[in-house]
């Protein structure tokens, strides 16, 4: 009997041991990473979780589209309809785009979403002229608020993400945006969607769209449950870019990933690995 208690005390010691002296995480490296630059958060408190070149300007391609939804969210109404205007036209000849033509007539949402989901450049251009009047007005409202919300390696050159000279930003400042953005309700709403419905128009049926992130998908190798949106983006000059959130219990934590290669799925498992060590960090 005493045998056994003694065995039971001693496992206990080496248990608590165990725990108090196993580094969280194991210790995430940078060299482990293939993101040129990453900044992982807490969406609840800001806290910085890990960083690697967080200050490095680099392009973002298509995660240039959150300041674009955020800022129309914030200046107009989701039933506003929209003509949509020649200037959707007025984008580079391999752009992603929605579709959406010169002179359909949609409800402004449909443009968010299809700025989202399909990631639709002419979606961009269409929002941005109905806000602001122009795209070039729309791109000077990007600025401001960048500057607004401290983005100081930040600027913006057009509201899809394009390759354009003047078009740059930095992971710090990405994570700015997003946890900016994190605390409008609408924005989590369409960025958090994995299915929406654009309405007919006279051009067009309706038409289903998916936010099918391989991260968010139940049957993708690449799933990891917590995962939620937000953007992907993707251009030669920008490599693979990721902003990201993933949602475990009452913690919330926020990823940004800049030039993570140029190959399609190489952001996936890094975005799980980060996802996995900022939560074991917070005890999760």
């Amino acid at each position: 009997m005493k045998m056994k208690r003694k065995f039971r005390s001693v496992f206990l010691l080496m248990l608590v041991f165990s725990l108090l002296f196993t580094p969280c995480a194991g210790a995430l490296t940078d060299e482990e990473l293939l993101s040129q630059a990453v900044m992982l958060v807490d969406a609840k408190t800001g806290e910085i979780l890990y960083s690697k070149n967080p200050d490095e300007q680099l392009s973002m391609a298509s995660t240039t589209k959150i300041m674009t939804l955020i800022l129309s969210i914030e200046m107009s109404s989701p039933d506003e309809i929209v003509t949509i205007p020649q200037c959707v036209e007025e984008i580079g000849f391999n752009s992603t785009r929605v579709p959406v033509y010169y002179g359909e007539v949609m409800p402004l949402q449909d443009l968010w979403y299809g700025l989202i989901f399909r990631s639709g450049n002419d979606a961009a251009n269409a929002i941005a002229y109905h806000t602001s009047g122009s795209v070039e007005a729309f791109v000077k409202v990007m600025n401001d608020k960048a500057a607004a919300l401290g983005m100081t390696n930040t600027h913006f050159a057009n509201p899809h993400g394009y390759t354009a000279e003047g078009h740059y930003t930095t992971a710090r400042d990405m994570a700015t945006l997003a946890m900016y953005c994190l605390n409008n309700d609408l924005f989590r709403e369409i960025t958090f969607a994995s299915e929406y419905t654009m309405q007919p128009t006279s051009l067009r049926g309706e038409l289903v769209i998916n936010h099918d992130y391989p991260i968010n998908d139940y049957d993708s190798m690449y799933y990891y449950e917590p995962s939620r949106g937000i953007k992907t983006g993707y251009t030669q000059a920008a490599g693979q870019c990721f902003v990201g959130a993933a949602i475990k219990g009452d913690s919330e934590i926020l990823v940004v990933m800049l030039k993570c290669g140029w190959e399609k799925f190489t952001k996936w498992p890094e975005a799980k690995k980060l996802y996995q060590y900022g939560f074991s960090v917070l005890g999760k």
